[in-house]
Formats: C-alpha cells, structure tokens, sequence
C-alpha cells in the first residue's frame, strides 16, 4: 500500500474519528500487516486509539494476511472469552493477495472463519484491492455481500475508508451480533450509518414517539 499510503492514514483516521464520535462503547483491536504483522492495538477502547502517522503506518514487502487474521483472531477470542461482548467485527482490508503467511494456510482461515459465524456470532466484512474481493472473500468464508472492491490509489482509499466506517456505525447502531445478508454496503445501511450520533439520536426519538416503539441505540 506505500502509494496510497498518506490516503489510507487519512482515511484510518477520518475512520477512527467517526468511531470516537460514536454513542456507547467499542473496544478496537489494529493489526497491520506486510511481509511481517504487527499489532499495535489489542481491544482497546476505541476513544484511547492513537491515530495512524507515517511512523506507525509504513507498508513494506509481501502480504501476510492469512497471519495477520490467525493471529488477531486469537486475541479476538480470549477477549471475548473474558467479556462477553454483545458485537465481534472483523474488518479485513488489503491491496493484494495473501503471499507471506508462514502459520495459516487459506483452509484453515477459512474454518476458523465459519466456526466463529456459526458458533460464535462474529461478523466479518472483506475489501480487497488488486483481486477479484468477492472470489477472495468466499475462499476464506466471507460472503461476497459482504465484500467490496476497492482501488489501490488515493481517492479510491479515502472514500473507502469512508463507506466502511459509516457501515460499521450502522452495525453498531442495529445491535445485532450478525446482519442479514444484503445489509452491508446497501444505500439504506450506509446512509443511516452517515448521519453523526446526534442527529441519529433525535431521529430515533421522533420514530419512537411517532410510532410508541422503541428504537436501537
């Protein structure tokens, strides 16, 4: 990622800003990865997460990504042995295809995967740049609806990171731990996940005393 690499810190951050703007609670868990991988976040909250600088963000070599999913998953898992959390989201985000893992194999990214949406309820979405995202997304278990295919250069970058973080406030403002197939990157999902937690609120209220329902967090 070194030539869009000024744009996906931009964009991380923008990212990470919408998240801290968020209502309730989240705890972010960062790995990056190239050749090697390195976390340098572990179920943090996420108003504690340090944005990105080009001293944290340095993409170099191959692509380690089978790792970097075995590894996080682990740290994934004996938090949420510990906590209980009522939502688990992977977001996996790559320019190219898995060619530097040494621990995980594509079978085994792909049994670990389905175990945890089976078992588990952990929800997983895949943007892939330079492959096919929907074909490499089903090879580890991810359905293609919840993939996207994104361009490795700047514009493309910052208004990815953006579709994606208004589709994870979206998802954590629905509360379920899974989503319906279809739900991520609709138009109806990414434009509730694009208003900001105040006017998302005020809107909920109205619905609330409109309809003597009750609405999501």
């Amino acid at each position: 990622m070194d030539i869009i690499r000024a744009a996906t810190i931009s964009g991380f951050n923008e990212f990470l800003g919408d998240q801290q703007r968020e209502g309730g609670e989240a705890r972010m868990t960062l790995t990056l990865f190239d050749t090697e991988f390195t976390t340098i976040a572990s179920a943090v909250p996420v108003r504690e997460i340090a944005p990105l600088e080009l001293a944290t963000y340095a993409p170099d070599g191959c692509t380690a990504l089978y790792d970097a999913i075995g590894h996080t998953m682990r740290i994934t898992d004996e938090y949420v042995a510990k906590h209980h959390p009522d939502q688990v989201l992977f977001v996996i985000m790559t320019d190219g295809a898995e060619n530097a893992s040494r621990e995980f194999g594509q079978r085994r990214i792909f049994d670990l995967i389905k175990q945890r949406q089976d078992t588990a309820g952990y929800e997983f979405i895949y943007l892939g740049a330079n492959q096919d995202a929907y074909e490499a997304s089903e090879q580890i278990g991810i359905a293609h609806d919840k993939a996207m295919n994104w361009q490795a250069e700047p514009a493309a970058a910052a208004a990815t990171m953006k579709r994606v973080s208004h589709n994870v406030r979206g998802y954590r403002r629905d509360g379920s731990p899974q989503m319906a197939s279809g739900a991520f990157f609709s138009e109806d999902f990414e434009a509730a996940g694009a208003l900001e937690w105040e006017e998302h609120k005020k809107r909920q209220q109205k619905l609330t005393e409109e309809g003597g329902g009750c609405g999501h967090a």
